[in-house]
């Protein structure tokens, strides 16, 4: 009886010690998931500004890009005899002749080429003159960047270049503009780009209906959240992350937003102050179940540990009471290995996105590179004599070569993200795979002997032929890798059965083993030495092949060599196309 009074009389000891337990581990909880938010919170800070950098440096590239030929463009001497004509009346026929025939106008970005005379549009190279300058946003160099609108109140943003008697002005459409400012970044699909003025007069933003640029008198800020801290950042001239309300001025479900905002004092561009905004309500719930799961865990955990301890006090059964806890520990021990896989995903999420980030900006440098080596082959061209065919026919190359090279790398950018082909047209695979194997040559190992098995010759797919290109010579040039220091054979195949058509790239060589099959197409994955790879052309092929709707098999064993097979719906060729 004494024995059964002294554990009653520890009960409630033993009571407040458990809940005291209980809360110590909420509290725990608590802090671990406040520092892990605040890490989360960091990561989409820097990503978002990131992202706003890249606009920033795409529209400031483009610019100084369209800016640049601007200048050259109506300061060659051909121009200017062409516009000494037009001042003197001679007719507009030989001015318009050349803004159409300059690069400018070629572009997929620039509408419509300007003549201005004062205020007035005298001249169009798109045939119409009902435009209305409405402000100058800013400058480079010796051109204006404004904004303007048509007799339909569509609105451009222009490039202006006042030569005194004469202006020239170069239209780029505002959605062409955004198109300018979203491409080549690692802004995601359901990310906002918000531009705004340095004079604060319009604010560039897309809605649902399409790109819209307000005059700021005429918007309440208390109305739009986003252009009110944007206004704050570009007086304060530093950088701002903020949450703000969105979605409840626009009739939709409201949401929390995070907004990553640099202001045009100190970005590179100086004209417009730059903002990337992003639903944090979608980035914070996966975080917030796993706090409560978190929590209901511990609770769990915690309350079978008090339920242990009083069954420790009042039945003193050692064996019973051992096994007990050891069933509750391997419980507790099972809930914290499914926690450590759930943030192993987690991790993993994050690495690709660093991935997208990274190459985002790899791109960005070779475009800066690309952009002189294409300007100068422009240059080159036109300043070459007819008769020196040989050199014009060289330089034409180095630029078509620029152009595939920019193409290659807006794949390189889009590694995180869905891309999607560019220029469809039926293409044939067998002539193609030909011209690879002819581009391979100079590199293939002297002890590998290369294989043909061309069939399939009528039939073609839907899809872009520098993509393609990209594709088959990744995969041949995988297989010489594969091969060198050994000898070997690569055989190169095309087929079709009418519905679908393939290409198949195999070897002899040493083959994949099985445990790395899984991780191949994994960007940056590699199982060559130090310095020999970077293990991103199965990324990229397998992005290709996604994006054209196709599907791609692997046959490997260690010692017994590779074949990867890739298939696309086959469409029947029309004459003359390849």
């Amino acid at each position: 009886m004494r024995e059964k009074t002294s554990g009653l009389r520890h009960f409630p000891a033993v009571t407040v010690l458990a809940l005291a337990i209980i809360l110590l581990g909420l509290l725990a909880i608590s802090s671990v998931f406040a520092r892990s938010q605040q890490l989360l919170l960091g990561g989409q800070d820097g990503q978002l500004t990131k992202t706003a950098q890249s606009v920033d440096n795409n529209i400031m590239g483009h610019f100084a890009w369209y800016c640049s030929d601007l200048e050259y463009i109506t300061s060659r001497t051909s121009f200017l005899a062409a516009e000494t004509l037009y001042l003197s009346g001679s007719g507009a026929d030989g001015l318009l002749y050349h803004l159409r025939e300059s690069p400018l106008p070629k572009t997929v970005m620039v509408e419509s080429m300007l003549v201005l005379r004062g205020e007035k549009v005298a001249l169009s190279t798109g045939g119409g003159t009902d435009y209305t300058r409405l402000a100058v946003l800013g400058r480079i160099g010796r051109v204006d960047i404004s904004l303007w609108t048509d007799g339909a109140a569509r609105p451009y943003v222009a490039l202006v270049l006042d030569k005194g008697e004469v202006g020239y002005a170069a239209l780029i459409d505002a959605e062409v503009f955004f198109a300018i400012a979203e491409q080549q970044t690692a802004a995601e699909d359901t990310d906002r780009i918000l531009v705004l003025d340095v004079e604060e007069r319009y604010f560039f933003h897309r809605t649902p209906a399409g790109i819209r640029v307000d005059a700021v008198d005429g918007l309440d800020p208390s109305s739009h959240p986003s252009l009110y801290l944007m206004l704050s950042t570009q007086r304060a001239g530093e950088p701002l992350a903020s949450f703000f309300s969105a979605g409840s001025q626009s009739g939709a479900e409201s949401y929390t937003a995070r907004l990553a905002v640099l202001p045009a004092p100190g970005n590179e561009n100086g004209c417009f102050t730059v903002g990337v905004a992003r639903n944090y309500d979608e980035i914070i719930r996966p975080y917030q179940a796993a706090a409560v799961q978190m929590v209901l865990c511990g609770v769990t955990v915690m309350g079978g540990a008090a339920l242990l301890l009083l069954f420790l006090v009042r039945s003193r059964q050692g064996y019973r009471e051992t096994q007990h806890e050891l069933a509750l520990l391997q419980e507790k021990a099972e809930a914290m290995e499914q926690l450590n896989v759930q943030t192993q995903a987690l991790a993993h999420r994050q690495r690709l996105e660093s991935i997208g980030t990274l190459t985002s900006g790899i791109a960005h440098e070779f475009n800066n590179l690309l952009t002189p080596i294409m300007g100068y082959s422009i240059l080159i061209l036109e300043k070459l004599p007819p008769e020196d065919t040989e050199s014009y026919d060289n330089a034409l190359e180095i630029y078509h070569a620029s152009q595939k090279a920019k193409k290659i790398i807006a794949r390189l950018s889009n590694l995180s993200r869905k891309g999607t082909p560019g220029d469809l047209r039926p293409v044939r695979l067998a002539p193609l795979a030909e011209q690879v194997l002819e581009v391979t040559a100079p590199v293939r190992p002297k002890n590998v002997r290369v294989e043909t098995g061309l069939s399939g010759q009528d039939w073609a797919l839907m899809g872009d032929e520098t993509q393609l290109f990209q594709l088959t010579l990744n995969l041949v040039l995988n297989s010489f890798e594969a091969l060198s220091g050994q000898s070997g054979t690569v055989r190169v195949t095309t087929a079709s059965d009418g519905e679908r058509v393939s290409l198949r790239v195999a070897d002899n060589g040493p083959g994949i083993p099985d445990e790395v099959k899984d991780k191949i197409f994994d960007p940056f994955f590699t199982t060559k030495g130090s310095g020999k790879g970077i293990g991103l052309g199965l990324a990229i092929v397998q992005q290709i092949v996604e994006a054209h709707g196709g599907a791609i098999t692997l046959e490997s064993a260690a010692g017994q060599g590779t074949a990867f097979t890739v298939s696309f719906p086959a469409v029947p060729p029309r004459g003359g196309e390849n």
